[in-house]
Formats: C-alpha cells, structure tokens, sequence
C-alpha cells in the first residue's frame, strides 16, 4: 500500500497545577497515515474573531499543511448556528480551495453546523463553542541557559495563567509566536483534573531568549476537537512493529479532517 507522510504531532502530559491539573505538549514531525484512497481533506476552523475562520478543501493532504495537495474549488460551503442563522463561505479568488465568510463570528455556547457539497458529495459535520477563555496573565523564570545550555546563556521558561470554568467540561489548545514566528510547538489539555482551578503551565518546548515578543494563544474547543488531535499524535507512539496507523477520529459525515470551533483569548509579553 503507498503511503502518503503528513505532519503530526508528539504528545507529553504532565500534571502541572499547584494542586491538579492538566499539561501537554504537540511537535511537527512526519508520520505515515493511511491513505488506501485519496479522500477530500476539510479544514474547518471558525474563530470569534471577524475574519479569522475559514473552510479549506483538499484531496489526500494533510489538514495542517496543504502545500503541494490538491486545492477543491467549486464547492458550496455553509456554516449554520442552532438559531438557524446561515453563513455562506465564498472561494477565495486570490487562493483557490479556501473558503472565507464576510459576517461569520463565532459565539460562546454555541452548536454549529457544516455543509460542504462538492464533486457530488455532502460532507457534514458538527462542533460546539464553549465559554471564552480569558488569559490572566504571562509569567516567567530566568533558566539561566538551563536545559542543556551555557551557564552564561539567558532564556527563560514562560508560563500561561488562567482560571478554568468551573461550569462546563473544557479542552484547551496553547499557542505561540515568538517575534512573529509561530513555534511548531503547540499545548493541549484538559480540566478533568483540575475543573474550575488556576492553571499555570510553562510552555516548556518553546525557545525564548532576552528581548523576545512572545504572542500567546488560549484556545477552548469541544471533544470533538481534542479527540481528534489526541488521536493525531498517538501514531507516532505505536511503535515501530505496530500495525499501519490509522486516520485520526474526525467529526466529518466523510472524508478526512476536522470542523472546530474555538473561543479564543490573546496576550503578548516584551522578556527583559
């Protein structure tokens, strides 16, 4: 069977909180999926900022990097609120395949509905927003070029702090942008040990040195969602002798991919 390499991701947990809590970390790197047939590839992300969700339709790619894949163009793509509010994602003419809605805003505690008709098919899916997630603050430590580095180096380890909502069962995603590059690095995690408690967890794979903006993410998602990346990084630890792996868990009717949507807070810190 050929095998097709798109980028995944490697899962650490640890358990951070001061009295519990929840803690992982995800890494870029190559791992075969099965690929018996080439299948429409959906990147659905909605986001509760104006003009920041999008729908991207690919064949046999993977859902975070499209380059080289098939872009799908002349589809018609709708995301609809349980209000019975529609919102129609146009192509992009300046980037075939991607999808971008002029209104579309996602709103806390909100169940959403995808429909993408193309070549024939209806792909449908379904996600769930939840609370908006606030960050309380960035903190950080002086490692002193720990880690492996010069006792003359500086870097520092960088926390994010926020309060869980005690009210709901949460999933979380953390991101970074260091001096506007984003770490291929990102953090997901869950309050099944911690609900309604202050999380305060460093962004242990992430390099930051003297002088660095540093552009965190906080994003809270469904099950859905966290399933469907959990699943993503536990390929890569099956081991060398393990069966072929299989696709991650999607919330699609067909296809392969993910339809999410995220409530999402920001915060920058200046390092000394």
């Amino acid at each position: 069977m050929k095998m097709n390499k798109i980028k995944s991701h490697f899962f650490l947990l640890m358990v951070l909180f001061s009295l519990t809590g929840f803690y992982s970390c995800e890494k870029v790197i190559d791992v075969p999926l099965n690929d018996a047939d080439r299948e429409i590839v959906v990147e659905a992300i909605g986001r509760n900022f104006l003009g920041e969700s999008y729908i991207l339709l690919s064949r046999s790619g993977s859902v975070y990097n499209d380059g080289g894949f098939e872009r799908l163009s002349g589809a018609v793509v709708t995301v609809t609120d349980d209000d019975g509010n529609v919102f129609a994602f146009v192509e992009d003419i300046t980037d075939p395949g991607r999808y971008l809605s002029v209104d579309f805003v996602a709103q806390p505690s909100t169940q959403y509905s995808l429909s993408v008709n193309i070549e024939a098919q209806s792909i449908t899916a379904s996600s769930s927003s939840l609370s908006e997630p606030v960050i309380d603050s960035l903190t950080y430590i002086n490692t002193g070029g720990g880690f492996g580095g010069s006792p003359t180096d500086t870097s520092y380890l960088l926390f994010y702090n926020f309060v869980d909502n005690a009210d709901e069962v949460n999933f979380y995603q953390v991101s970074a942008w260091v001096n506007g590059v984003k770490d291929d690095n990102f953090y997901i995690g869950n309050d099944v040990l911690g609900n309604g408690q202050l999380a305060s967890a460093p962004l242990f794979a992430t390099e930051i040195g003297p002088k660095d903006t540093v552009f965190i993410e906080l994003r809270s998602m469904d099950e859905d969602a966290y399933t469907y990346l959990s699943t993503l990084s536990s390929n890569i630890n099956s081991g060398p002798f393990s069966a072929t792996p299989a696709n991650p868990v999607s919330n699609l009717s067909q296809g392969v991919g993910l339809f999410s949507i995220y409530m999402v807070d920001t915060m920058t810190i200046i390092l000394p």
